[in-house]
């Protein structure tokens, strides 16, 4: 790994802990969950790390579904820092749609699926030719949420231009996260 992604890792571990000191005494009750943030650290198809830092907007509204779920809407603004050998930047936007089920009244499993759009600060990425900077994202998740306001989960991100250039490459990531709620 190069200098930059070890200093983007130590800084994202520590701000993690800060994260879960101040926020593991809280118990927030469903309706003060209005922001959350998450740290995601996982790789690539190929095994280039990658570093994303998520922050979203849970919309006030919920959906009732079924006896025992509740669905949710949120707004994401995602940064991630990908490839050890070649930094590159990737900024994106995306809607995602919560299915929770509250079987129990302290942790509640879900299931995340979205859509969205990125910007890339190129678009070559590890001999991986992408088609330009401008990428969409799909992605889907699952998880646990606990009554404390923390939430871990793995998260599959898949980005690509949906064929609108000549190359898509495409990229995949498989994601372990941690979110905190505030």
């Amino acid at each position: 790994m190069n200098d930059s992604f070890k200093v983007a890792v130590a800084a994202v571990l520590v701000l993690m802990f800060v994260m879960i000191s101040s926020v593991h005494a809280m118990d927030l009750k469903r309706s003060e969950r209005k922001w959350s943030g998450s740290l995601e650290l996982g790789s690539t198809f190929n095994g280039s790390p990658a570093l994303r830092i998520v922050g979203a907007y849970w919309l006030p509204k919920y959906l009732q579904i079924w006896k025992y779920g509740v669905g949710f809407m949120r707004l994401e603004l995602d940064t991630g820092i990908l490839d050890n050998s070649d930094t590159t930047l990737d900024v994106g936007f995306q809607p995602v749609f919560r299915y929770e089920c509250h079987r129990s009244d302290r942790i509640w499993p879900y299931i995340d699926l979205g859509a969205g759009i990125h910007f890339l600060s190129r678009a070559n990425i590890n001999g991986r030719q992408l088609g330009a900077a401008q990428q969409f994202s799909l992605l889907a998740a699952m998880g646990v949420s606990f009554k404390s306001g923390i939430e871990i989960g793995y998260r599959y991100l898949h980005i690509s231009n949906a064929n609108l250039h000549s190359h898509n490459d495409g990229r995949d990531e498989h994601l372990g996260v941690v979110t905190f709620f505030f």
